[in-house]
């Protein structure tokens, strides 16, 4: 299976000091418990023990009987032959069966892609710094190597949610958000075990909240384990999608993605990885 350095790169630059660690040969993180998990990379590929890690590296899609990413690459590839793209056929043969990043708790996933809205990764990866250091410390035996402390529950999130920098309504939605999980009010499962409807309830209920949109929901998706996830608006996803050929515009984008329906989750990471590539 492959994707799993790929994943390693996408974690770097995204983790919380204290509570994660990522280096060239794999991943460690703090997790309910608690307890410390590690994830392996080598050669491309990622072993763990530890579910909710395989999850991070999308290792439970490939486990046994059709490996869906596969089936995502099929679909795709059909697309482009059929719509004239061969720059995005060529990538999948180059790299195929990417992984599709995903999360090892939920609730803080959605606080993550909250803080994210609309600033850089490095921006959003020093707020949640500061989140960090609300979240209970590990045992001295546990503690280690840079991970010290767990991330931050959604009932502390609420309460410390003021030491965010930035705008004051998005402090006011990651409050209002965590609030609403702690609460029970949206039964966000903290592992990300969640089922197409309940993904679907969970979208509706995210986008009754304040502050909480389109871009929010379906990142947060994404990253839960939807397949069929494209942010149109996102402006990497069209950046890549030009560079791929699929067109300039969203008319384009979203009479292609048509064609990938159940797999766009798989064109959005095709989207982003061309874009992320030097013109």
């Amino acid at each position: 299976m492959t994707g799993a350095s790929g994943i390693l790169a996408w974690l770097a630059p995204r983790a919380v000091p204290g509570v994660e660690v990522v280096g060239p040969d794999g991943y460690r993180r703090s997790l309910r418990g608690p307890r410390v998990a590690t994830a392996a990379v080598a050669d491309d590929v990622a072993t763990t023990a530890d579910p909710d890690l395989a999850r991070v590296f999308d290792l439970h899609r490939a486990a046994g009987g059709t490996d869906a990413r596969a089936d995502a690459d099929a679909r795709l590839t059909w697309a482009a032959e059929r719509h004239g793209v061969p720059a995005l056929a060529d990538a999948i043969a180059a790299q195929p069966a990417l992984a599709q990043p995903g999360c090892a708790d939920a609730h803080e996933m959605l606080v993550r892609a909250i803080v994210g809205q609309q600033i850089s990764v490095v921006a959003a990866t020093q707020q949640l710094a500061l989140l960090g250091a609300l979240g209970d410390s590990l045992p001295p035996e546990l503690a280690d190597d840079g991970i010290e402390r767990c991330f931050p529950t959604m009932a502390q999130v609420a309460d410390g949610a003021d030491v965010l920098r930035g705008p004051a309504a998005k402090t006011a939605t990651v409050r209002r958000a965590a609030e609403a999980v702690a609460s029970g009010a949206i039964p966000l499962e903290r592992s990300s075990h969640a089922g197409t409807a309940d993904l679907e309830a969970i979208r509706a209920q995210l986008l009754e909240l304040k502050g909480i949109g389109p871009w929010t929901v379906g990142y947060l998706s994404l990253r839960l384990g939807d397949p069929d996830v494209l942010l149109l608006g996102d402006v990497a996803v069209r950046k890549g999608a030009r560079r791929l050929g699929i067109g300039d515009g969203l008319a384009d984008l979203a009479a292609f993605a048509a064609d990938c329906a159940g797999h766009r989750s798989a064109l959005m990471l095709r989207c982003w990885a061309a874009a992320s590539e030097p013109a």
